[in-house]
């Protein structure tokens, strides 16, 4: 791995927060995000990384060109091989070899448009005790206006976990028939997601950073969440994980149209920095006559598995305290995985991504069912039914 070229820095003074933006074929992006983190009401006391990571367009010229114009602090680095993963641990690297590093360290990405107050929001969190900060984020609302069908799809068979509050006002869907609703995150947290999440600086040491993982022993398979490794070690030596409702992210729904296959199926992410560029509007149109082929079945079990049991093997208190969603099975599950961490002391995140998959594969239906059974109780007695 090499360092291909200088970073463009401004350095006033010291800054109290550090944001890292890997960038790979950002042109045409990237200054939509670097102009939305200026307009943040903390942009004096900023510094935001971009990792130009094997682009053959113009996304470095035109961060360096941002950063002679902008009051933003903005610093440019290059390197090579390209993958997001390592863009991130460097651009966390030079903020930490400060000889004042940043106190809360930002993990953004350069498809994604961040409103106003968004980081000032972050820093609340921090303040209020958060170790670790998840936030709000979703899909562009341009995916669910261009793909209709796709969206009468995912409010009938999944729910409404997916869309932004404005767009789930503006469809008019009464949540309360809906299986999965942003309520889950309520109740178990929200997963952190590369593109907007925050960690003070002292914790992010302590873990020690983003680390290049993989899903096997062999290191065959690299883990390509950035996020949710360091959430898990996080829980796990008990730091406390805060989770930020609004202001809300958007992000390009480029990389689901493009790649239906992978993520809309089973399997956890295992591609990486592809060279994405603006998806045309014939591409949603083809996406969205594919929403009758769709295996909802498994996009509910992947729910299942990443918005209810993940979150309860870092948090075994989770599934005790909203032991509702799972019926008959709370107690079972409960005791399957106190078995397992007695026999392990601080597991990989490998290891969890291992018993998350088997624990779906061989609950995940019956906990389907009890969730829709606990659903239609919701319906019937709003008022009484409560998750303990």
């Amino acid at each position: 791995m090499s360092i291909v070229a200088e970073a463009v820095v401004k350095r006033a003074r010291r800054s109290a927060t550090g944001i890292v933006i890997p960038a790979r074929n950002e042109s045409g992006f990237i200054i939509r995000t670097l102009q939305a983190l200026a307009a943040q009401d903390v942009r004096d006391r900023c510094e935001v990384v971009v990792v130009e990571n094997g682009s053959d367009d113009d996304t470095a010229s035109q961060v360096a060109e941002f950063a002679t114009q902008s009051s933003l602090q903005v610093t440019l680095l290059q390197l090579d091989p390209a993958s997001a993963v390592a863009a991130r641990i460097h651009g966390m690297d030079y903020l930490m070899a400060q000889e004042q590093p940043p106190d809360i360290l930002v993990s953004a990405d350069a498809d994604t448009v961040y409103p106003a107050g968004w980081l000032s929001a972050l820093e609340s969190a921090v303040g209020a005790g958060a170790d670790v900060v998840a936030s709000a984020g979703y899909m562009d609302p341009v995916l669910w206006s261009w793909c209709p069908r796709l969206t009468s799809r995912y409010v009938e068979r999944i729910g409404t976990i997916f869309f932004d509050p404005d767009t789930t006002a503006s469809l008019g869907v009464d949540e309360s028939t809906c299986l999965f609703t942003t309520q889950v995150y309520e109740d178990f947290g929200r997963p952190v997601c590369a593109p907007g999440f925050g960690i003070t600086a002292a914790c992010y040491k302590q873990l020690g950073g983003f680390r290049r993982e993989h899903y096997d022993a062999d290191a065959t398979r690299e883990i390509l969440i950035a996020g949710l490794p360091l959430m898990f070690r996080a829980e796990l030596n008990a730091f406390r994980v805060g989770y930020v409702r609004e202001p809300w992210w958007l992000t390009s729904p480029r990389r689901l149209v493009s790649e239906p296959e992978i993520q809309l199926g089973r399997t956890l992410q295992d591609t990486d920095m592809f060279p994405y560029r603006e998806v045309a509007p014939e591409a949603y149109i083809k996406f969205d006559q594919a929403a009758d082929s769709i295996s909802y079945q498994d996009l509910l079990l992947n729910c299942v598995r990443d918005y209810l049991l993940t979150p309860s093997l870092t948090r075994p208190q989770l599934l005790r305290r909203n032991a509702a969603y799972f019926g008959t099975l709370a107690a079972e599950l409960n005791q399957t995985i106190n078995r397992w961490h007695a026999e392990r002391f601080l597991p990989e995140p490998r290891h969890l991504f291992d018993l998350a998959t088997d624990l779906t594969e061989t609950y995940g239906a019956r906990v389907l069912e009890g969730f829709a059974e606990f659903r239609a109780r919701q319906r019937e007695q709003p008022d009484s039914l409560g998750r303990d």
